[in-house]
Formats: structure tokens, sequence, C-alpha cells
């Protein structure tokens, strides 16, 4: 299989969300985690894509890996995912009990939406937050400008467009799961 292992431990301890804040801080820290230590297990014996990267450019196959992982943690936060993993069960029904339950205390106009249309609009709002925890994560040893090159060419709102036959960012992490394998 293309993951064995998927960083959700903020996730799946229920003590650390208590409001609908921390269900945004969990999903970019655990994204962010599980970028970091993917990069440096991925460049381990390839310098050049160290260098690529301080180039300001990120290896195609890595960034193809980072929309993988995005989409797994879309997966994750629907309760779409496939994986027979019971902490990632238990974190996608922590997350949805979480979010039902803080805004039905909050009594926003959130609260007049149904459950499932409570999930797209959370994720509509915080989805590029955490892919660009991801980035950040991934570019925290690159030169500022760098930085900024990299951020533009690969924010959220340039990746929400198709190109050259390539799905979204969105797009790709809304295909279901089996196909994305």
């Amino acid at each position: 299989p293309r993951r064995q292992k998927l960083c959700v431990s903020g996730l799946t301890q229920e003590r650390k969300i208590t409001k609908i804040e921390d269900i945004r801080t969990q999903f970019i820290n655990c994204a962010a985690m599980e970028t970091h230590f993917a990069w440096h297990k991925y460049i381990t014996g390839k310098k050049e894509a160290q260098e690529e990267l301080k180039g300001g450019k990120i290896p195609d196959d890595f960034l193809r890996s980072m929309k993988y992982t995005f989409g797994d943690y879309r997966d994750i936060f629907f309760g779409t995912d496939i994986s027979s993993c019971g902490k990632i069960k238990n974190a996608s029904n922590t997350i949805k009990s979480k979010l039902v339950d803080i805004t039905k205390k909050s009594k926003r106009e959130i609260n007049s939406l149904k459950d499932n249309e409570k999930h797209k609009e959370w994720w509509e709002k915080h989805g590029h937050e955490i892919w660009r925890g991801m980035l950040c994560a991934l570019t925290k040893d690159v030169k500022e400008i760098q930085k900024k090159q990299k951020s533009k060419h690969l924010s959220y709102e340039n990746l929400k467009k198709p190109t050259n036959g390539t799905p979204s960012l969105e797009d790709f992490a809304k295909k279901p799961q089996f196909l994305r394998w």
C-alpha cells in the first residue's frame, strides 16, 4: 500500500480537541509533522532533492505524495478513510462528534446546517490552511525569498486550478481514496 503510517496523534487524543479551533490546529500540526518526517525520509541519499528544494522547487514525486497526504487528511476529516486502522476511525468519529457538539453549543448560524454541510463548510474554510501548514513544514529550512517563491507557486489558490490535464488539489483530494491508491 501507498501509505503505511500517517501522523494522527493530535487528532486521536480527545482532550486536545475541546473547541472548534482545536480541530484546525490539530489537523495543521499533524499534516505538518507528516510532511516534515516524509521529507526527511525522502531525502535520505538524495542530495539533489534538497538542492532542488533550496532552489525553490519541490521534486515532482514528493509534491505528488504531498497531494496524496492532503487527500488522506481530507478523508479522515470527512470519515471516508478506507484504512483498517482503528485510531484513524476513532479520529474521524472524534472530529465528527466534536464538530457537531461544538457548533451546537456555539449557537451560530452554522448550527442550522446539517452535519455534512458543517463538514463541507469547515473544510472549505480551513483546508487551505492545512496545505499551507504542509508547505511551511517542508520549507522551514529554506531562505525567506525562496519560501515566498515556492509558496506563491504552490499556494492553495494556484493549486485550485487544474493545469495541463492535472486535476486541482481539491478535486484530487475529493477522489475516492481507492482511486488515489
